[in-house]
């Protein structure tokens, strides 16, 4: 084999190493549920866990959508799920949507509440058992044994006042 023909072979395998690296670290990232909302059609977010090693979260973000294009990622610390809760909706001063657990893992997932604001009149709230966990195919959103794509908000509305909360969760 020549030098020529060496190099050219090294170069190409240069390429598809750095190409394998790239989609192996894009891969990394999966969006785990869409949710939008009957209130703006305009705007939804979704949810997407950064696992790079496969096991654990490393990083949790909330990337929103405005008239289909990304505007903005907001990284979401998953450690105060067993705290305060990670807040994933806020209007003034009202928490809106939150995810609170009592037992999760950042490697194994485990039982998340979905804590809603049913009406910012009387503070009532509702709360949503599912399971972020991983399957064959990664991280998830499950509730029932099965899996949770998408999430639609259905808005609490209050005649005079118009909307107050969240009147229900509709997941599939």
């Amino acid at each position: 084999m020549n030098v020529k023909s060496l190099i050219s072979s090294s170069a190409v395998f240069t390429v598809i190493m750095m190409v394998s690296i790239f989609n192996v670290a894009k891969a990394s990232e999966k969006v785990v549920a869409t949710v939008s909302s009957d209130d703006n059609t305009k705007t939804s977010y979704q949810l997407v866990i950064d696992s790079k090693d496969g096991r654990g979260i490393e990083h949790f973000y909330k990337d929103v959508y405005e008239n289909g294009k990304k505007t903005r990622r907001t990284e979401l610390d998953p450690k105060v799920l067993m705290d305060t809760g990670m807040i994933l909706e806020q209007r003034d001063k009202y928490v809106v949507m939150k995810l609170k657990s009592d037992n999760f893992d950042l490697e194994q997932g485990g039982m998340v509440v979905v804590d809603t604001l049913y009406s910012g009149v009387s503070g009532e709230r509702k709360t949503y058992e599912i399971q972020l966990a991983q399957d064959k195919s990664g991280w998830g959103l499950f509730k029932a044994g099965k899996t949770i794509k998408e999430i639609q908000i259905k808005t609490n509305r209050v005649m005079v006042i118009g909307a107050v909360g969240i009147k229900t969760l509709v997941m599939k």
